[in-house]
């Protein structure tokens, strides 16, 4: 484990930063248009992967999240990139043909799939859908949280 955790280290340099002038163009224009994007840490602290329409109240910042374990450190990844998934998944809704954030889409749909199943490998399950031991039931197998010093 490493206590020297940086929020850096989640940050998906390799993810493509796109350009743009207007997020939600009026015309059909959508599927070869581009979206100014946070990064998957930014976006999850600041509630938006847009970051064109993020607008921060009065001098609010976002918090930072340090997280003061290894299991804290995965569950932040799992959040993170299931966030990204889950704007992209709502922006794709309503613009079912923009190729890009397709792509963009089934690639963090898949590294939130890999990091949910590499926490829940260590810590157990996550949620109701993930798979059980036939021995023993899940939920009970783990410690909580709270029960971890």
């Amino acid at each position: 484990m490493n206590n020297n955790f940086r929020y850096d280290d989640y940050r998906y340099s390799d993810m493509e930063i796109l350009n743009q002038n207007q997020i939600l163009p009026q015309s059909n224009e959508m599927e070869n248009q581009t979206n100014h994007l946070a990064e998957p840490y930014q976006a999850f602290v600041q509630g938006n992967l847009f970051n064109n329409l993020y607008k921060g109240y009065k001098n609010y910042r976002p918090a930072r999240i340090i997280p003061n374990n290894e299991q804290a450190e995965l569950l932040l990844n799992v959040d993170q990139l299931c966030f990204v998934a889950h704007e992209l998944n709502l922006y794709l809704d309503n613009y079912p043909n923009d190729q890009k954030m397709i792509q963009l889409f089934n690639k963090y749909q898949s590294m939130a799939n890999m990091a949910t199943q590499e926490y829940e490998k260590k810590y157990g399950p996550l949620s109701i859908t993930s798979l059980s031991d036939d021995k023993q039931f899940s939920w009970e197998a783990y410690a909580w949280p709270w029960e971890v010093e």
